[in-house]
């Protein structure tokens, strides 16, 4: 999950080339499916679950982020990132090797 997350967690990545009929996004579809509870997302937000999961009952996402003090969705993708990065690099990758999955990730959702 940590891998295909960091490569989805490119800002625009999952965006590239998709048919009119996928509205959601890669990143959006793992996210609902690893992080069902919303613990990843609250603890970037920096609130806990159980708020994140209410508030997500009455507001979007993006006014969440905003409210929690990140200027948008994408600076909120770019934090992602970073936490899912360095969750890597603490199980042992390099960063060579999270470039290069990185680079042959995007390849593969672009085309």
């Amino acid at each position: 999950m940590v891998v295909t997350a960091v490569a989805s967690a490119m800002p625009g990545a999952s965006q590239l080339g998709v048919p009119r009929q996928r509205r959601k996004s890669q990143f959006d579809k793992l996210l609902a499916v690893h992080d069902r509870k919303g613990e990843l997302r609250a603890e970037i937000l920096g609130i806990s679950a159980l708020t994140f999961r209410q508030m997500s009952r009455t507001r979007s996402f993006a006014q969440i982020v905003r409210e929690c003090g990140i200027g948008s969705t994408r600076a909120f993708r770019l934090a992602l990132f970073g936490r899912l990065r360095d969750e890597l690099l603490r199980r042992g990758w390099s960063r060579a090797k999270i470039d290069a999955y990185m680079t042959a990730r995007a390849v593969r959702v672009a085309a």
